[in-house]
């Protein structure tokens, strides 16, 4: 799930959602709605900059979307 992967990710770099919010420049609450499943279809842009400042490719991000 994006969520569980994006928060895996973040926890995984030592960063807060706050910390992560800034890098990106997205609000909290959207970092916070994406991990918490509230938002489960981030626009893609949004996508775009939490994974360069998480570090990894939206390939990655898309795959933790696709049903097993």
């Amino acid at each position: 799930m994006l969520a569980d992967k994006i928060r895996q990710l973040r926890k995984g770099n030592f960063i807060t959602q706050v910390e992560l919010a800034r890098r990106s420049g997205h609000p909290v609450s959207t970092i916070h709605e994406i991990e918490n499943g509230d938002n489960q279809n981030p626009g893609f842009f949004t996508l775009g900059d939490i994974a360069q400042v998480l570090g990894v490719s939206l390939d990655e991000l898309y795959s933790a979307c696709k049903k097993v």
